[in-house]
Formats: structure tokens, sequence, C-alpha cells
């Protein structure tokens, strides 16, 4: 499987990397974080390259790390700095150090060539450090491909049926849905006019009987960092006189056939209230870890290791954001010189 390697991948919560050793697979390829005195945070390459032990299972000294093995101690930047039984330390003793940045509360990590990294090119997900909304975090492990999961966001048309407990289907018939493309960010929208309020919105608006517009509505940037807006205001007003989230939603390939999701809910009403916290989090337990998760991790058992777009699926008309998305993804892959496996055919 080949990945797109020039691009800023959401590694984890800032937060989680610490003074101690953290391994986590990204792209196929183990990766050791953790932080320095200096607070600063590192990632290197998760292998010793003496006998290929993995670092993580050493120890951290001099803020650079010791193998646990044979003892090569390597400094933040991957270059072995002592070896105990060498009067030479060869020059291939040195592993890579990946470019790591730190915003918006998220630790990201450039997989390709540490010098070409921009920290410019990663997206606005400002809202999760928006001191005006509420924002309620977490992550998922899903045993699925990580566009199986983009594909998931960008058709929100799922959502009336998965998560019919909480959007009911009322007023599907009546769908909009748009898709635009400005520069190399996808926008996948879809709106639903003059319906009535579904049940995870009734709960928060002043009127849980009232007829509304909704929205749900994503944006897309390489490889797979997506932003939802969504949010319900009365037929016929502006959005602005309605309510809002801003949902974060940030896949990274972990393997083929696995992804570190990581989701945050950054609310713009009942702000700091701790009752609408508990049912936004049982929300997302139940709609991410209930019936995403084991729809997606199904699908992909289904694909027996083939490739989705492989398979030619039938296409509908709402999954034409997901099909501009793998279109523009395919185009940066193959822009590094790599080889993607679905035919072109089934992108048109």
């Amino acid at each position: 499987m080949t990945f797109l390697k020039n691009a800023w991948y959401a590694a984890g919560w800032a937060d989680e990397i610490t003074h101690t050793l953290t391994h986590r697979t990204i792209l196929n390829e183990p990766i050791v974080f953790y932080r320095m005195s200096t607070g600063e945070s590192v990632a290197l390459h998760d292998q010793c390259p003496h006998r290929f032990a993995p670092l993580h299972l050493g120890q951290i000294i001099d803020d650079g790390i010791q193998c646990g093995y044979h003892g090569l101690q390597f400094d933040c930047h991957g270059k072995c700095v002592v070896s105990p039984f060498e009067a030479r330390i060869p020059k291939a003793a040195k592993v890579k150090r990946y470019a790591l940045v730190e915003r918006y509360g998220v630790a990201w990590i450039f997989m390709g060539d540490a010098a070409t990294a921009d920290a410019s090119q990663i997206p606005d997900f400002s809202c999760i450090v928006d001191e005006r909304r509420t924002c309620l975090r977490g992550s998922l492990p899903v045993k699925a491909h990580y566009e199986l999961v983009v594909d998931n966001l960008a058709d929100l048309s799922h959502a009336n049926f998965l998560h019919g407990s909480y959007l009911a289907k009322e007023g599907v018939e009546r769908t909009e849905h748009s898709v635009d493309v400005e520069g190399e960010t996808v926008y996948s929208k879809f709106r639903f006019p003059g319906v009535k309020i579904p049940p995870i919105w009734g709960r928060y608006f002043d009127d849980a009987s009232a007829i509304v517009d909704r929205w749900s509505e994503i944006r897309w940037d390489a490889p797979c960092n997506v932003l939802l807006s969504a949010g319900v205001t009365r037929a016929g007003e502006p959005r602005a006189a309605g309510i809002e989230v801003l949902g974060v939603h940030l896949v990274t390939p972990e393997t083929d056939t696995s992804s570190h999701y990581l989701y945050c809910h950054c609310r713009d009403y009942k702000i700091g209230d701790p009752e609408t916290n508990d049912l936004i989090r049982e929300w997302q337990r139940v709609a991410f870890s209930e019936q995403d998760k084991p729809m997606l991790e199904a699908q992909q058992a289904s694909l027996r290791g083939e490739e989705l777009m492989s398979k030619r699926p039938l296409l509908l008309g709402s999954d034409a954001g997901a099909v501009r998305i793998r279109r523009l993804l395919k185009a940066r892959i193959e822009a590094e010189g790599e080889h993607v496996s679905a035919p072109v055919a089934a992108f048109r």
C-alpha cells in the first residue's frame, strides 16, 4: 500500500507525548515519541539500526534514547553519540527524525523529508482551542483503511440511517448536496431544508418541535483531515441565529487496514454545561464506537483485502465528495512518483 508521505498527519493529541517513550505505528512505519526536558517533542524511527530492536524499549538519557538491547545512544536528531563497544561510531549508526509540530493541541507529523516540511500547510483547526466553544475530544482505533473512514465523513447521508436514533430520516428526500473544490481542498455540503428538528438537536434548541433548516458540511484537506460544520436554525432564518458544532475528524493510517482516529466536538451552545457534556459524550460513544466503527470494520472485512475502487462499486450522487477526495489524493500520491493500484477509470 502506498501513502502520501509529504503531508501532515495527526500523530495524536499533543499532551499524549510525555517524558516517557511512546510507540505508535503510522503509515506502516514504527515511530517512537517523547518529550525532552526543554518541552520540545521528538519523533524518531522506532528501530535501532544495529539489530532493529524497538527503541521505545530503551530509556531516555540526556534528551536522547539509549537502546535497551546493546546500549547504543541516539541524540534527539537521530545521530548515534554513544556506542559502548566501538572506538569509532559507524556512520550508519543513525535513525530518521520526523518533523513534528504541535498546533491546536494536536501533534502533527510529516512523514516525508523533514527538510521540506512546511508547518503553514497544516489545516486550520483553531476551533479546538477557541475559548468561545466547549470542546470534547477523544480517539479511537479503527480496523479499516483510512480512505474508508474519510468516505464515511464525506458522505454524510449515512447519518440518517446508521445514526437514525439521533438523526431522523424525515426530510431525507429533500436533501440538497453540493461539492466544491478550492485548490486542493474539497467541500461536501449536505443541507436539509424545512425538516422537523432531529432528536439530537432538539435537546439543545429552544423548541424541541421546531421546523428547521439543518446542515452537515465538511472541509477536507489532504491527506485525511476533516472539519465538519453541523447545525440547525429555524426554517428560513440565517445560520447565525441557530446553533452549530464544529467537529474535528483527523484520520491517520496505521497500517494498510487500520487507522488512528482523533475527534473533537466543538460547540457554540450551552458552553461549559455538564449535562450537555454528558449527552455529547454519550453521542460520541454510541455513534463512533457502536455504529461507525463496527460498520467500517465490517466493510473492510467484506473487501477481503481488495481496494474499494478496484471493485468498481456502484456510485450514487451522495458519493461525489468522496470521489473527488479520492481523485485529488491519488493525484498527490502520483505526483510523489508513487503508484496506486486502483485503475484511473474507477474515478471517472
